[in-house]
């Protein structure tokens, strides 16, 4: 299976670069990038056969390429993977799937015009942890789920584009689309009003929040509530957790750590739930280990393989884009937003 990289800045090729080299009968044939030093770069990790260009535009047409990683910045998501499918390419786009809801209707429009897989870079679904999470849940051992919860207190995010809200489309679709597509994951219904509130306290010479306040409503009077801070220590952990009407579960990602809490005192269990290997582990920039990319990447290649849908589909990508611009426009506004708003 032959595959082109747009985008093979830092990220794309420490994330997706060198996990795609460990992929058996995958190859590497195109990358693009607008810096001779990162085209420098990924000829020196794939070889003095890799085509490079400066242009996505021109990998995205080879005939020869079966499927692409749109590693581009988020105001470029859109395009690139139009015109990808457009020339009848499988797609792995990295989140957020776009900027807007039309965007994301037009591209999931278009996979399904083409026929092609289109996955987005949801790689929390992918972590061992999260899994585990998500199967016990699953399994009902905290019975009837209610509330969730994410806390994330962490350094700046890496300079550069980042800092931009017209090129990330804001903090929380940049950085916590992640964690909204958990708790959606996880819920398993429909989220039906956001109510948020943010500002940019600290780190004033970027445009974006740097902290923030979520509050989502889901059906059933269930709750899930995102807590961020970006001018935090370096380091800390990602904590995630879940309570039912049988029982709690607590995560930290950077421990591997998952504690299941029964009402009952002695009903405590506390797991490691460690990733297999080393290759599917990639250093983000606040020196944490993300540990979803490599097997996002395997599960790219084998629903093209025996050709199913992934389940970090585009539809499943659309809703977590729309509650974070929910909560953006929240924060904007100073009032709740019901997702009808922007879903119909």
């Amino acid at each position: 299976m032959k595959i082109g990289l747009l985008g093979a800045g830092w990220f794309g090729r420490e994330a997706h670069l060198r996990n795609l080299l460990t992929l058996d009968g995958v190859e590497v044939s195109a990358v693009s990038s607008r810096s001779e030093a990162s085209l420098d770069a990924s000829k020196e990790l794939v070889g003095p056969g890799l085509q490079v260009f400066q242009n996505w535009q021109d990998v995205a047409a080879l005939d020869e390429l079966d499927a692409v990683i749109v590693a581009l910045t988020n105001d470029q998501h859109h395009a690139a993977a139009m015109a990808a499918l457009k020339a009848g390419k499988h797609v792995l786009c990295e989140k957020p799937l776009g900027l807007t809801i039309a965007e994301c209707d037009e591209i999931i429009g278009a996979a399904e015009e083409a026929g092609r897989i289109l996955q987005i870079g949801h790689e929390m679904r992918f972590q061992r942890l999260y899994g585990h999470m998500k199967h016990m849940i699953d399994r009902g051992d905290i019975g009837d789920l209610q509330l969730m919860w994410c806390r994330e207190f962490r350094g700046p995010m890496r300079p550069g584009w980042r800092s931009s809200e017209a090129l990330t489309g804001g903090t929380i679709l940049e950085k916590n689309v992640h964690h909204i597509d958990l708790f959606n994951w996880m819920m398993d219904c429909a989220p039906v009003r956001v109510s948020a509130h943010g500002g940019t306290n600290v780190l004033t010479d970027r445009e974006i929040l740097d902290n923030a306040q979520v509050l989502i409503e889901y059906e059933g009077g269930r709750r899930a509530t995102l807590e961020l801070c970006l001018f935090a220590p370096n380091g800390g952990e990602c904590e995630v957790g879940a309570c039912g009407d049988k029982g709690r579960i607590d995560t930290k990602n950077q421990a591997l750590e998952l504690v299941y809490h029964g009402f009952d005192v002695p009903d405590r269990n506390r797991m490691q739930i460690a990733d297999e290997g080393d290759a599917a582990n990639f250093t983000d920039s606040s020196g944490r280990v993300d540990r979803g990319i490599g097997p996002e990447l395997e599960h790219f290649v084998d629903c093209i393989r025996e050709n199913r849908q992934p389940i970090n589909d585009g539809e499943s990508a659309k809703l977590a884009v729309a509650v974070c611009l929910a909560a953006q426009e929240s924060i904007r506004r100073k009032e709740s937003v019901d997702m009808a708003e922007l879903l119909g």
